[in-house]
This record gives structure tokens, sequence and C-alpha cells, in this order.
């Protein structure tokens, strides 16, 4: 089961994910790509030809292999998913590194592509969000279009909360809600209700204040 799935609350639902680009494997291509060229070269060279002209082809084709395996754990290893209700997000394999914010917490995503970056179509996004979030993520596959999701469903967020209708007290005058008694999570900061055993943003158990 990935940690995307793992980790999604009751009701939640992916609606986008994403992933590391390819270019994470250009060395291993640039070594695959002169294997294939040493193999052709030397099976061609003038007679007679050299005995064991397989071994430099084999040769650079093993460390093309070699070259591929960790940039192959790091993608699979790695992600990137919008929900409707967050931004989930896991990279490392061996150190894990994991972010995970309420889309109502998010102030922006930034999108830094340099040249080849936007001709490839990848580059880094930035999560920033409230209380000093400033995380960064390089090399992701589409990253306008992971942009794109998160505001979009940000803004569909806000028009859900936009359009609940107000309650109204029997006197037909708009019902004031209860005051909510909250306080700060020991463990991740964030604001929970009072009366709370188990904090919905990092999910550890807490003491309820019983008042």
């Amino acid at each position: 089961m990935s940690y995307v799935t793992k980790h999604l609350l009751p009701g939640e639902r992916v609606v986008y994910r994403a992933h590391l680009h390819w270019i994470i494997f250009s060395g291993a291509v640039v070594l695959a790509i002169l294997a294939i060229a040493a193999a052709v070269l030397l099976w061609y060279w003038p007679r007679p030809r050299y005995q064991y002209w397989w071994g430099p082809a084999a040769a650079l084709g093993a460390l093309a292999l070699l070259a591929a395996i960790g940039p192959w754990i790091r993608r699979t290893s790695s992600e990137f998913a919008v929900t409707d209700k967050r931004v989930l997000i896991k990279v490392g394999f061996i150190g894990r590194d994991s972010l995970e914010t309420l889309l109502s917490k998010i102030e922006a995503i930034g999108v830094d592509q340099h040249l080849w970056a936007r001709v490839f179509n990848y580059g880094t996004i930035t999560v920033i969000g409230t209380g000093g979030t400033h995380e960064a993520f390089p090399l992701i596959a589409a990253p306008m279009e992971f942009r794109r999701q998160v505001q979009a469903q940000i803004v569909s967020l806000d028009s859900a909360r936009a359009a609940a209708p107000a309650v109204v007290a029997p006197s037909g005058e708009p019902a004031l809600a209860a005051p909510r008694e909250e306080r700060d999570c020991p463990y991740c900061a964030e604001r929970i209700l009072a009366r709370a055993k188990v904090c919905r943003y990092c999910g550890r158990d807490v003491e309820p204040l019983v008042s």
C-alpha cells in the first residue's frame, strides 16, 4: 500500500498524483547510448575484428544498469498527491521526508523552471503555508499542472464553504455558533478542540482538557 493511500483521512479522495521526471535517469541513459555505440563501432571495426568486441559494450551496459538503480528507487519511493482536503508529499526510501498540509493552510505553490526544465516539462515546486512552512521539491514532472490542481481544489473548497447554508434560530435570526474551545497540539502545534483525544493533523493521541 502506498504512503498516500495509507494516510488518507475518512472520506478523503485523491484527485491528482505527480511523480519525479524521467530526467533523473539521464546519467543511465547516456551510459546506455555509449554502450550501444561501442557495440556497433567494435562490430564493424576493420578485420581482424577484436575477439572480445562485446567486452567494452557489456561493461558500459552494466554501468548503465547500476546508474539506473538509484534513480529508480528514488522515483518509486516518492509520492506527490493532491486530495480534496490536503497536499501529501513523501520522498525518500530510508531517510523519509514527508509533508501533509491542509488546503486551507496553503498560501501558495511556487514553481521554478529554467530553460531546459520548461522544454522537458519539469521543475521545482515549493509549498508555502501558514506558520512558516516553506518546503521545496525538485525535478517534479508537470509542475504547472500540480499547481493548477492545488489551486482548483482550494477554489472548490472555498466555494463549498461560501455556499453552505447559514444556521437560522427559531426566531428567524441567524444563530450564533457555540464558541469552540481550542488548544495547540503538543506535537504539531496545530489548533485542535480542547476535548480532542486524537490530533486530526498529525494523528497522535493527546490528553483531552477537562473543564
